[in-house]
C-alpha cells in the first residue's frame, strides 16, 4: 500500500493507482506501472504460430531453388522470402499446404502455363511433367526457364528446384529421393521466368496418384 507523506502534491512511496513512488538521490520520483500483458497463448495465437512454423519449414526447403529467383526481384517493401510467407501462411495448418491447389510458388505478369499431365510408376523415383509450349502469348517466350515445386503427400518429401529446361521443351522429369509406391499422391507446381530475370509467371498446379 502506498503512503503519501507530504500532502497530495508531495512525495510518496509504494504504489498508488497506476504509479509507483520512490526516492532517487534524495529526489522524490514517480514511475508509471508497466501495462499488464495479456496471455499470448490464446487459441488463435497458438494456431497462427503453428502456421508460421509450418510455412517457414516448407519455405526453407525451396528457398534457394525457387523463392529467391522468383520472388526477390518482385517483392514490394519486403524480402521475397517474407512475401512468400505472408502470401501462403494461411494454407499451413499442417506441415503441407491445404488446399494444395492454392499454394502460390510464383506470381507475376506472365500468365500461367497449365500442366497437361503428370506420370510416374511405383518402384521408380521419377515423375514426368508435360505442358504445351504456349510462347507468344501473355509475355511468354520459348526460352523461358522452368521452376518446379513438388512433394509426395504420403512421404512428406518436398523439393523446389530450377530445372535446365525451357518452355519449348514441353516436358521434364523430376526425381524424388525415395521410390514411389502405389497410392502415393504427388502434388506439383510449375512456373517460368524470363531468361534475363525480368518477368515471372503465375503458378500452375497438378496432382497425380501413383498407380
Amino acid at each position: 500500500m502506498g503512503k503519501i507523506k507530504q500532502g497530495i502534491l508531495g512525495g510518496f512511496s509504494g504504489k498508488v493507482a497506476g504509479v509507483v513512488g520512490s526516492s532517487w538521490k534524495g529526489i522524490a520520483v514517480m514511475k508509471a506501472l508497466p501495462l499488464s500483458v495479456a496471455n499470448p497463448r490464446t487459441a488463435g495465437q497458438v494456431a497462427q504460430r503453428g502456421k508460421f512454423s509450418n510455412v517457414v519449414a516448407f519455405a526453407g526447403l525451396i528457398l534457394s531453388g525457387v523463392i529467391k529467383p522468383l520472388w526477390d526481384r518482385f517483392a514490394s517493401g519486403k524480402s521475397g522470402y517474407n512475401e512468400f510467407i505472408s502470401t501462403n501462411i494461411n494454407l499451413f495448418d499442417a506441415v503441407l499446404p491445404s488446399p494444395e491447389a492454392d499454394l502460390i510458388i510464383s506470381k507475376g505478369k506472365m500468365a500461367a502455363t497449365p500442366i497437361d499431365s503428370l506420370s510416374g510408376a511405383a518402384g521408380q523415383n521419377l515423375v514426368t511433367m508435360d505442358w504445351t509450349d504456349d510462347s507468344g502469348s501473355g509475355f511468354k517466350l520459348a526460352d523461358d526457364e522452368t521452376y518446379i515445386v513438388y512433394f509426395n503427400a504420403n512421404t512428406g518429401e518436398i523439393w523446389g528446384v530450377d530445372y535446365p529446361a525451357i518452355r519449348s521443351a514441353e516436358t521434364l522429369d523430376f526425381a524424388f529421393n525415395e521410390n514411389l509406391s502405389s497410392g502415393d499422391v504427388i502434388h506439383a507446381y510449375l512456373a517460368f521466368r524470363r531468361a534475363d530475370g525480368t518477368v515471372v509467371s503465375n503458378t500452375s498446379y497438378a496432382t497425380y496418384v501413383v498407380a
